[in-house]
């Protein structure tokens, strides 16, 4: 009986605060090719993947020679690095994503973003 009652409490709370057991996934941006100027199409890798709610992007790359910058959607479309909402540059940058909808990612250095070192990460909310 005791463990009945457990186990309603139990789906209880989880239908009631949304509690999610899904394992939340690690994505190495760019694969094996890893974050860098020129071979790789972050837009096709991107959209061949769905993001969720705290699964973690990767970006492992030559910090001598790139780094990563999230920007706004106009700053993405236009390339500008200059004034962006988080600066990573260790060269193993691991974010979590924490909220649904469209990330933006570039390389600051010189020309990189318009030669392509760029992604556009859909969000999708967990589902329960």
């Amino acid at each position: 009986m005791a463990m009945i009652k457990n186990l309603l409490l139990l789906t209880f709370t989880v239908a009631l605060f949304g509690v999610s057991f899904a394992q939340h996934k690690v994505y190495i941006v760019g694969d094996s090719a890893e974050w860098k100027a020129m071979g790789v199409d972050y837009t096709k890798w991107a959209s061949e993947r769905q993001f969720h709610v705290r699964d973690v992007l990767v970006f492992n790359y030559n910090n001598q020679q790139h780094n990563v910058k999230q920007v706004t959607a106009n700053n993405f479309i236009e390339c500008n690095g200059t004034s962006p909402i988080a600066t990573y540059t260790s060269g193993s940058d691991k974010i979590v994503l924490k909220r649904a909808g469209h990330q933006y990612f570039i390389c600051g250095f010189p020309d990189h973003c318009n030669m392509g070192q760029k992604v556009d990460i859909l969000v999708k909310r967990n589902k329960i």
